[in-house]
């Protein structure tokens, strides 16, 4: 027998492949034990080992067993600490805590698929706890992504010898439908929000008059805005991570940096608002009698500041969208949504769907058609009504036949 097999006991056998040396001149290798009739069948058992070892399908010895909340904790150590933003590590850690519970205590190399596809069956379940009910087929690809991710990395970092999310389909994304208000209900919209204050019209006007973020809305300052080119530059988002203050960070893509133009109402509420915030900053100093010569309002100063002149929280819009439209009894529509509705009334106005595209900051117009426009109830009538007009210029369709009565 080879001197690399080595019997143990009764029809017990220890292998080992050489494969190098370490830094202190000790031989590294494979290792492994097996049960065999004779010291025949061990050598062929033997050359099958050594071939998967050649072919990297065996881990080396020594290599550490780790369950996937020990790798989940070194992935995010040895890469994600480096390489991912605030709001990306937050993301996965809030994704990883359902992983946890089911997985987590499994060692990486022991899961296998049945144990994947119990898992997205748990999650997909009607009665999983979920504050917003059952998880979308979006939100269940989130998983997705992040275990790909982890057992991926296991195995390009020598952990694994192969990514048992190979063998698991992606699952099926839903495109969650979005409804736009009515033109009525826009209208209704906006009359009950002339009653609220300056700030939160502001707030409303800019997500639907120029289609940014919520993030990118708290991320102006004053330097941003230019009211005698009516220019605003969208440079900076103001990004909320729980549990840790607000960060400041480029927008969300290199496309996301733009210029766009102002339409007149936004200069003028603009305008409005520096003024409203210039006379409380002076009334607040005189109450509390602070001699202050900082321009409050200056091209280094948030549009949207706290009394501290720190900027306001992103939540404020949400939490302020929420309010306003459960105490109006009026459409649901979240600051996002806006947004939505920003490029589906452009497009209707027979604006180019490229220039929308640019002021939504997308790279991509199919994606912004295929994302962000959406079909407004209005433009149903006009085709049924187009259609009325097609029949009547082909054909002498009486009255009757129109009714019906033929």
């Amino acid at each position: 027998m080879p001197s690399k097999i080595r019997r143990r006991g009764k029809d017990s056998y220890h292998f080992f492949v050489p494969n190098g040396y370490d830094a202190n001149g000790k031989q590294k290798g494979f290792e492994k034990t097996v049960h065999a009739a004779n010291d025949t069948e061990a050598e062929k058992l033997y050359d099958l080992f050594k071939a998967d070892c050649l072919h990297g399908k065996v881990l080396a010895a020594g290599t550490k067993k780790m369950t996937l909340i020990q790798f989940f904790d070194y992935y995010k150590e040895h890469y994600s600490a480096a390489n991912h933003e605030e709001t990306t590590k937050a993301y996965n850690d809030n994704l990883f805590q359902r992983i946890k519970v089911v997985l987590g205590p499994y060692r990486i190399d022991q899961i296998k698929p049945h144990h994947i596809l119990d898992f997205f069956k748990q999650i997909s379940a009607d009665d999983i706890s979920c504050k917003d009910g059952p998880l979308n087929g979006n939100t269940i690809n989130k998983y997705y992504i992040l275990l790909n991710t982890l057992f991926k990395t296991a195995v390009k970092w020598k952990f694994l010898t192969e990514n048992v999310m190979n063998s698991i389909d992606r699952p099926k994304t839903n495109k969650p439908h979005k409804k736009l208000p009515t033109d009525t209900e826009l209208t209704k919209i906006l009359q009950i929000l002339d009653s609220e204050p300056l700030e939160h019209r502001l707030w409303f006007m800019i997500a639907f008059g120029r289609g940014l973020r919520r993030e990118e809305i708290f991320g102006l300052k004053w330097g941003d805005l230019n009211f005698k080119t009516r220019k605003m530059e969208i440079n900076r988002a103001i990004v909320y991570v729980p549990g840790k203050p607000l960060i400041e960070k480029d927008t969300k893509t290199d496309n996301s940096y733009r210029v766009v133009a102002m339409p007149q109402f936004l200069v003028a509420m603009f305008t409005a608002w520096e003024a409203e915030l210039r006379a409380r900053v002076k009334k607040r100093n005189k109450r509390k009698k602070v001699l202050s010569i900082e321009d409050s309002c200056g091209p280094d100063k948030w549009v949207f500041q706290r009394a501290n002149g720190d900027c306001r929280h992103p939540c404020s819009f949400t939490t302020f969208m929420r309010r306003f439209y459960m105490d109006n009894g009026l459409a649901k529509v979240s600051p996002h949504l806006l947004r939505h509705m920003s490029g589906s009334y452009l497009l209707r106005q027979g604006i180019d769907l490229a220039r929308i595209s640019a002021d939504l900051g997308h790279g991509d117009k199919a994606f912004t058609m295929r994302t962000y426009i959406h079909e407004l109830d209005a433009e149903k009538d006009k085709s049924a009504d187009a259609m009325d007009a097609i029949v009547d210029s082909l054909t002498p369709v009486s009255d009757e036949i129109k009714k019906g009565q033929a």
